[in-house]
């Protein structure tokens, strides 16, 4: 099976996780299957609270097993598997961009335990279709 991809980049607040949700929500809606993977280890949202979609007629949007508070579904998510800059801040001691540093410092050096998770979060979804 082909598959095809989009890598959203940009600073903070630029509007990269109301973009992938938005893309997810429209592909969705138009009967594509879409998979999100997060690689970014300080995109962490509060799970307690709500979402402003809340008001929404269709609510079923969110069925991530590992609620990581996104609006949107990931089949990875780095800062909940893998890393995240705010236990790298408690841990060690760093500020938000020390964390970051060491996070991405991190994931480079690990990067082939991030493909095999993307790989077999691929694979499990395949098997469930």
């Amino acid at each position: 099976m082909t598959r095809y991809g989009q890598i959203v980049l940009g600073p903070p607040g630029a509007g990269k996780t109301t973009y992938c949700n938005g893309m997810q929500q429209y592909l969705n809606a138009i009967g594509r299957k879409c998979l999100v993977v997060n690689l970014d280890p300080a995109n962490e949202y509060p799970t307690t609270t709500t979402s402003t979609n809340n008001s929404n007629a269709n609510n079923d949007q969110k069925t991530n097993d590992d609620d990581n508070g996104l609006p949107y579904d990931t089949v990875v998510d780095v800062a909940t598997e893998i890393i995240s800059a705010s236990s790298v801040m408690e841990e060690l001691d760093l500020g938000p961009n020390g964390a970051l540093l060491y996070c991405m410092q991190y994931l480079d050096h690990h990067f082939d335990q991030v493909i095999e998770l993307i790989n077999q979060k691929l694979q499990e979804d395949d098997d469930d279709n």
